[in-house]
């Protein structure tokens, strides 16, 4: 299913994040994105990225430098494809930040499922 932003994504939790790495406006780098989680939409195809338990930005490598002004508020994502509702690690994304904060999964980027934490009492009632 490919991940999309909707309006229950809680994308001003990504400008927070893009804000404490010191993103700026109109500024292009590759970077870490942990824990967005996605959850299938009915119908299944699509899926919603939500922003709202993603963890601190690490930047890679800057590509080109922005100004001070301040980040946009509209988010788009491009390319972010998981076989299933989860939490998804977005390394070495392409983030830009002219007109709009967007996101691209491509080529260079892997997508990597977050480990599941089970609970003893999960665990025991499986096992019963």
């Amino acid at each position: 299913m490919e991940a999309r932003v909707t309006s229950q994504s809680q994308s001003f939790r990504l400008r927070e994040r893009m804000e404490e790495a010191n993103i700026s406006h109109g500024q292009e780098i590759r970077a870490d994105l942990p824990n967005i989680r996605v959850l299938a939409l009915a119908g299944g195809g699509e899926g919603q990225a939500l922003f709202c338990t993603m963890g601190r930005i690490r930047v890679r490598e800057i590509l080109n430098r922005g100004d001070d002004r301040p980040l946009p508020t509209d988010v788009t994502l491009e390319g972010l494809h998981v076989f299933s509702s989860g939490t998804y690690d977005v390394l070495n994304a392409l983030v830009s930040s002219n007109g709009n904060l967007r996101l691209v999964v491509d080529d260079r980027t892997r997508v990597v499922p977050v480990a599941k934490v089970v609970h003893a009492a999960e665990a025991w009632a499986a096992e019963v």
